[in-house]
């Protein structure tokens, strides 16, 4: 198995073009002790994950989410308005970050080409910390519970959906030959 590097990871610094909007890297820091010397978070494609749990109903709080500067302050503020989250999210949150992937992926070719580059080897996401970038401001609880979801998780029993994603992108991107179209993503 590979173990995700940060540039596969939402953490790196990489713009992407979501429904017509540029979301921009704006947040870098450092963390001491963090296996990465510099940990990159782009924090507006956090956002654009958070605000699609109301895209369909509640274009105000897409809005009002995509306009906040930090990914805990998203996902507080999704946390917050749970009560109002699309009823499919669970069903389609999977997918969405699928999309949101391919819109990376594809805007960026040094990113497509080290995917590849990754053969068909097995990809794990074994981030030390939630992959919110927010240490410090999840319960011990919701941080194992993100880890178990889009990575391997403490006990390694998690069910490391991103590193799914990035191999269902990668056969994607093999099979649409050396030039995949950029697009733009639409929200479902």
């Amino acid at each position: 198995p590979v173990f995700l590097l940060l540039r596969f990871t939402k953490f790196s610094p990489h713009s992407i073009e979501w429904d017509g909007d540029i979301y921009p890297t704006a947040e870098h820091r450092t963390s001491p002790g963090s296996p990465f010397p510099l940990r990159a978070c782009t924090h507006k494609l956090h956002v654009v994950f958070q605000s699609q749990k109301f895209v369909l109903d509640r274009p105000d709080i897409v809005a009002r989410i995509r306009g906040f500067p930090t990914p805990r302050e998203a996902l507080e503020e999704a946390g917050r308005l749970r009560r109002l989250q699309r009823s499919d999210w669970f069903d389609v949150n999977v997918g969405i970050m699928d999309n949101i992937l391919y819109a990376k992926f594809t805007q960026h070719p040094e990113l497509r080409e080290s995917l590849l580059s990754t053969g068909d080897s097995e990809l794990i996401e074994d981030s030390p910390v939630g992959s919110t970038c927010e240490e410090g401001h999840m319960t011990d609880a919701e941080v194992y519970q993100v880890d178990s979801f889009w990575g391997c998780g403490r006990d390694r029993q998690g069910r490391n959906e991103l590193g799914k994603a990035l191999m269902r992108l990668r056969t994607k991107l093999k099979r649409s030959g050396p030039t995949a179209a950029v697009s733009v993503c639409v929200t479902t």
